[in-house]
């Protein structure tokens, strides 16, 4: 249980998402569809652009372990224990891995079918 209050499954989070964009890439065609208007595809991108959540994962791990960040989020008017603050932090971004995740399994049924 330690493992999961600490800073160390915030950054397994990471490398599981940026595993999922990097093994998602080789299925992948070059283009794939980014947005959808009443289930048919009318916004398209490069397959790269997978790896925009897994730099997001990255980026909000970084930035909320500074200790100015961390600081200001742990002593506002709302006080959070540090436990808080890396469940807030592993909630946000467990939920950018599940839309990843989500989004390249779109990516993949749409194609094979």
């Amino acid at each position: 249980m330690k493992l999961i209050n600490t800073r160390k499954f915030t950054w397994i989070i990471c490398i599981i998402g940026c595993l999922l964009a990097l093994v998602s890439i080789f299925f992948l065609p070059s283009i794939i569809p980014v947005h959808f208007a009443n289930g048919i595809a009318d916004d398209y991108g490069r397959k790269i652009q997978i790896f925009l959540f897994p730099i997001l994962q990255v980026l909000i791990t970084f930035l909320t372990g500074r200790e100015k960040v961390k600081y200001f989020l742990t002593h506002s008017k709302t006080f959070l224990t540090d436990i808080q603050f890396n469940w807030m932090i592993d909630g946000v971004l467990l939920l950018v891995m599940f839309a990843e995740y989500g989004l390249s399994m779109l990516h993949l049924h749409r194609n094979i079918i």
